[in-house]
């Protein structure tokens, strides 16, 4: 069995990112992704070969979803997720499928996978439909704000039962995302039912490793004022080497040669 994994260049001047495809190749699947129903692997006729279908499934809205922990889940922060995406087809759908965006929703369980009723999910609207029959393989791709320290412009909550908290905390799925979902439609809006048979390729992470940060005194992953002013409140003295004490390039002294080290970094990981 095969996974690919790929370490692809970021745009010029940035660290390199590292992108994480599962294409279910020989039946692989990172991820346990489903929509329900009876899935199965397929061999050809994916983008390209290898892909996982549902036949028929009964739903208002196809939810492609995550099962468990995986690589999809988890501290989006931490790793520096950056987007998630994914190629889709439609085979076949009772009705018109027209004009439904795909919509990416990240959930928070709250420490409860097997009660819904307190579930929530941060989420935001592609700029693509869904796939109706006829089209090939569509390929999406949405901007993750892992960074950001408040629910970023573009995205919204939205509460999924009675004991879901009524101020969604950003901060907090984004750090413990627990479920990917990409969900066939507007959230907010009400579908009939329909029956779907349906194709997903190439699920994609990707993720930027932080920089890392010589002169990171206090070790909070950046380069700034607090680790000047550590510096400078040992300048001058003889240290047993590190970062801890302002002693950047640790050769025993903390002086002119640090204080050089760190102002060539000020602002890493800022």
């Amino acid at each position: 069995m095969r996974v690919v994994c790929v370490i692809a260049m970021m745009a010029a001047g940035s660290a390199s990112g590292a992108v994480f495809v599962e294409p279910f190749t020989g039946g692989t699947n990172v991820g346990l992704w489903t929509y329900g129903g009876a899935m199965s692997t397929q061999t050809t006729g994916g983008n390209p070969d290898w892909y996982r279908r549902v036949d028929d499934v009964d739903t208002f809205a196809p939810q492609l979803r995550t099962q468990g922990e995986s690589l999809f889940t988890g501290d989006y922060r931490a790793r520096n997720v950056t987007s998630l995406g994914v190629d889709l087809k439609t085979f076949a759908v009772d009705f018109s499928a027209a004009e439904r965006p795909l919509t990416l929703m990240l959930v928070e369980d709250n420490g409860t996978p097997g009660d819904s009723s307190d579930d929530w999910a941060a989420y935001t609207i592609g700029a693509l439909d869904v796939p109706v029959p006829g089209q090939e393989w569509i390929t999406y791709s949405f901007v993750v704000p892992s960074q950001s320290a408040t629910l970023p412009a573009g995205w919204a909550t939205q509460i999924y039962g009675p004991n879901s908290p009524a101020n969604p905390d950003w901060n907090q799925v984004i750090t413990d995302v627990d479920r990917v979902v990409f969900f066939y439609g507007d959230p907010e809006l009400f579908f009939i039912f329909q029956q779907w048979t349906l194709g997903v390729d190439n699920v994609r992470i990707e993720e930027t490793p932080p920089p890392l940060c010589t002169a990171d005194a206090n070790g909070d992953g950046s380069t700034d004022a607090a680790d000047l002013s550590v510096l400078l409140a040992n300048f001058g003295t003889s240290t047993n080497g590190g970062a801890s004490s302002g002693d950047f390039n640790e050769d025993g002294l903390v002086n002119s040669a640090d204080l050089s080290v760190l102002l060539g970094e000020f602002g890493c990981g800022v």
